[in-house]
Parts: structure tokens; C-alpha cells; sequence
């Protein structure tokens, strides 16, 4: 997958997903992502708050009952997600890891501030 962008949109496409967490977590959820297999792309988002954007694969079963956190969210393609001005953390090569590795990581991370 190679993420493009259309009038300052990230576009996902239908077999993408993202999700969006403050700044402040990004180093800890993508050191913990990182401990547990592949790194995938990492867009930050400037705004009146600094967002990171995981980019991930949607998870094969059904999604869990697992609710992010009230700072994060998801983004599930086909749609268009605000880029303006945004810059890669981790560039986009090879594959995305599995949405509910990236849960896992918030979920580590916030047990634990």
C-alpha cells in the first residue's frame, strides 16, 4: 500500500485503516507496536494539537469491544483523512501491522502514563 495524497487528504483505501493519538503517546505506542513486529507508516498531523496517525490493516475477524481511548481514534477507509502540512515519522514500505497490534500498543501505553 502506498498512501496518496488528494488536496491535503491522506486517501486510505477500503483495506487500510489509521488511528489518530496525541503526539505525546506516539514514541511510547510505536516503541511498544515495534517490540511486538513490524513498524508501520506513522504520519504526524499538525493542528492545535500535534497528532500521530499509525497506519494499519483491519483486523480479519470482527473488531473486539475494545473502545480507544476518549484522545484516540479510528479512521477506516475508503475516506480521506485531513493531512494538511502533515509529515512522515515512519515512511510508508512494506507492510502494515494488524489494527489490533496497534490497539494493544495504546492499551499498554495508557495502562501504564
Amino acid at each position: 500500500m502506498e498512501p496518496r495524497y488528494v488536496d491535503d487528504c491522506l486517501v486510505l483505501d477500503e483495506d487500510v485503516m489509521a488511528v489518530e493519538v496525541p503526539a505525546s503517546w506516539g514514541a511510547e505506542v510505536s516503541h511498544q507496536l515495534r517490540s511486538t513486529g513490524p513498524l508501520g507508516p506513522i504520519l504526524a498531523i499538525p493542528g492545535p494539537r500535534l497528532r500521530w496517525l499509525f497506519l494499519a490493516q483491519p483486523d480479519a475477524e470482527p473488531e473486539p469491544r475494545y473502545v480507544l481511548p476518549p484522545d484516540a481514534r479510528y479512521w477506516r477507509g475508503p475516506r480521506r483523512v485531513p493531512a494538511r502540512a502533515s509529515r512522515w515519522v515512519v515512511p510508508p514500505a512494506g507492510a502494515l501491522p494488524p489494527v489490533g497490534a496497534v490497539r494493544c500498543a495504546i492499551r499498554t501505553v495508557r495502562r501504564f502514563p
